[in-house]
This record gives C-alpha cells, structure tokens and sequence, in this order.
C-alpha cells in the first residue's frame, strides 16, 4: 500500500517528461514484439509537432472544447481516423458485492450490469448506446461470460457476432482486457481503444463524451501512454482507485504520479490532500500501448493467454481450458498500480458519475434519483425522504 507524506507532495514514480512531448519522445519506438504476442508491427510514432491528427471529429453536440486550450501544442487538423477506434465494454462481472440486491423473484442473483436503475434500459445497453455515440456498432466489442448469456444474448442482438467475445470463465478485468485487445489486433493495424465498464452512471454524459474523446486525441499523441479519466472526488470512498497527477491545469492531460487501488482510509486521506481524483476506470490508449503494458506487468499472465489462445484456434474445448487455467488478475491492481509511470489523467468535470458497484453507492444514488425507473417498478411514488432499497421482488420487473 503506498502511503504519502502529509509535509510534501508524493513523489513521481519515475521521472518522465514535461506536458509537451519532446522530439525524441513522440519518435520511441514501442517495446512490444508482434513476433512474441502475434498481429502486425506497431505503427510508426509520428512527430506530433510535425502535427499528428485528432481521432475523431467532434461529435455535433459538442461545443469548442476548452481541452485544446489547455493543450496548447495538440495538433487540431480533422482528419477522421475512426475506422482505427474501437470501444471496448466490460460486462463480465458477478456483481457479487451488490448481489443480496439484485436477485431475481425465484432468488436467481443478477449481475449489476443486466439490471435496470435509470429507465427501462439495461446497464449493458445504457453503455452501449454511451459508445454509439463515440464509434459504430462494428467497432464496439463487449466481453461477457457464458453464464450469463440468458441475460446478456437479446441485448446484444444488434452487434456482429464477432464482436460478443464470450469468456468460458470470469478471469477478471485484466483477463477480460486482454482478450478484447487480442482480438481487436487481430482485425486491425494499429487500433485504438476506448475501454469502459457497463455499472457507470452519469447525470451529464455529454460531459463524460467530450472528455473521452479528447483522452482519445492525447492517446494518439502519446502514443506509449494509457490515458485515463479521473473523477473529482465528492466525499472519500476507499474503494475507488485514487490517482495523483502531476501539477498542472486541471483541464491538460497531466502524469500520474501515484495510483493506489482501494486505498486504506489514512492513505485516502492523504492522498486526496494532494489532489488525488478517483479512478472511473475509463481509459484510451493505442493497441501497442496496452500490450506493452501486459509485457511489463503481466509479463506471464501474456505469456499464458497468447500460448493458450494459438493452441486452442477457434476450439471451444480448448478456450475452455484456457480460461480455466489463467490466474485472475485484477487490471486497476495488477497492471495501472504497477506501472503508474505509464499513465496519463485526464480530470472529468462533474457531471453525476457514479459507479453503482456497492449497496452503499446504489442507495445512495436511488436517494438522489426519485424519478428512476427503480421506484416506478417497485410501486413507490418517489416521495420525498430515505428509503432503504428493497431486496428480491423489485427485480421482477427490473432484471
């Protein structure tokens, strides 16, 4: 557990750059060896003082960004380049913390992201329309689980059946990101990806979307670098992961000095003395980023899937025992809070995020919300005061 000093501020990792990449920087080459993990060779760095494009195009509904003002040295051609970006959507969790909530009326648990708060949509399906917005439908690839199919196979209906990558086994979100990008190199040079979990709610998504892309931007610039989303904190919570940027506008994309995963109260403390935000677990990052991540902090959990997975070529037995035989591996504790030096933060205004990941948050949350489709499904009016959220019979009508 990483512990600050109250007296000064936590000192860097490692000693990296400044806000403005360096020439020699922007050209490092990528450590990863496609001849070791399989796909093609990373893409050549480009110069970003040369001028590299942006990802995407603003989406219509986005004013001028104040982002690029605090970039002062991002490029700001238009090139599209979205045929390269791919949204990736967790969805493989038990829920197992939320699970005495979230059962259905014969007492079958249900995973958070299957159930309905908001309105009558999913959790899935809000996320996946939250990454309709950013790419088209066949560049978003949602990892789920084989139990969980009776949940999960109408809703994903609309998706090509390439992009459902369906886990014999729950192995974790470092298993499950491992999986996605495996697959997403395999149909394309040079991806970029946006990762996101389906238990996320936001009052303001546009806020969420305009920042998300611009992680996207700075991802293409910083072509070594995850780029992560931070959320100003509103109260402590230990656990969320808690990340420490480097001094800077709040509206730069600045280094990670520290990430800590689920912090002890104390560290929590101190770190949030220090301007620590929490960790939304959305991040962008290109391919050959990711995978040099994996090298360097999960070097054998690698080893492992990509061995299995050329072993196993499209044999469903075989994937089984694949997944059977891999470690469980968290990716905010094994990997991020590994190799912070290789991360950047991005602050997200507010704009109501919350992550519906314990009874306490989803409580909170349904006091906050009287109109929700929680109520209206469990008979309340949504009157004014604290009501305990009911257990069981609610999920008739919601899961």
């Amino acid at each position: 557990m990483c512990a600050v000093q109250t007296s000064s501020p936590p000192t860097p990792i490692r000693e990296r750059h400044s806000e403005e990449p360096s020439r020699s920087e922007a050209r490092e080459a990528p450590v990863f060896s496609p001849r070791r993990v399989g796909g093609s060779s990373a893409q050549e760095p480009r110069d970003v003082r040369a001028g590299a494009c942006a990802v995407m195009d603003e989406p219509e509904w986005a004013p001028a960004s104040p982002e690029t003002q605090a970039e002062p040295w991002l490029p700001r051609c238009r090139e599209r380049a979205e045929e390269n970006v791919w949204a990736v959507v967790l969805a493989g969790g038990e829920g197992r913390r939320l699970q005495a909530l979230t059962r259905s009326p014969h007492g079958v648990a249900v995973p958070k992201q299957f159930c309905r708060f908001r309105d009558d949509r999913s959790m899935l399906r809000v996320t996946l329309d939250r990454a309709r917005r950013l790419v088209g439908p066949q560049r978003i690839v949602v990892v789920v689980t084989e139990r969980h199919r009776p949940w999960w196979e109408g809703e994903l209906g609309h998706l090509p059946p390439e992009n459902v990558l369906v886990q014999p086994e729950n192995r974790g979100t470092a298993v499950a990101i491992l999986h996605a990008l495996m697959r997403i190199r395999g149909r394309g040079r040079s991806p970029m990806l946006l990762v996101m979990p389906s238990d996320h709610d936001f009052d303001d998504e546009g806020v969420l979307l305009r920042r998300a892309q611009h992680a996207l931007r700075i991802a293409a610039v910083f072509e070594n670098d995850l780029v992560l989303l931070g959320i100003v904190p509103a109260h402590i919570d230990v656990e969320y992961g808690l990340i420490v940027p480097a001094p800077g506008e709040e509206q730069a994309s600045r280094r990670v000095m520290t990430f800590v995963e689920k912090p002890s109260l104390s560290t929590a403390v101190r770190l949030m003395r220090h301007g620590a935000v929490w960790n939304s677990f959305i991040f962008a990052c290109t391919g050959s980023a990711l995978c040099r991540l994996y090298e360097e902090a999960a070097p054998a959990l690698l080893a492992a899937y990509v061995e299995g997975a050329g072993a196993a070529a499209g044999d469903t037995e075989a994937t089984s025992r694949l997944f059977r035989g891999l470690p469980t591996h968290d990716f905010s504790r094994d990997l991020l809070q590994r190799e912070a030096s290789r991360l950047r933060l991005i602050a997200v205004p507010p704009c109501g995020w919350t992550d519906l990941g314990t009874p306490a948050r989803l409580a909170a949350w349904l006091d906050r919300h009287r109109e929700a489709a929680f109520w209206r499904n469990c008979g309340f009016s949504g009157a004014s005061g604290s009501v305990d959220p009911p257990g069981g019979e609610w999920h008739e009508r919601t899961a």
